[in-house]
């Protein structure tokens, strides 16, 4: 699976946007796809 299956789409809310500012961020991701394949995908 590549990473841009397995990310759909950032989650842009007004609590995701207050998260960003602690480096922490919300993706809409593929209900397939393992923490590791999702790891793997945000580091790429």
């Amino acid at each position: 699976m590549d990473a841009r299956d397995i990310i759909k789409r950032p989650v842009i809310t007004e609590r995701s946007t207050d998260l960003m500012a602690e480096k922490k961020y919300t993706f809409e991701v593929n209900v397939k796809a393992n923490k590791t394949q999702v790891k793997d995908a945000v580091e790429q």
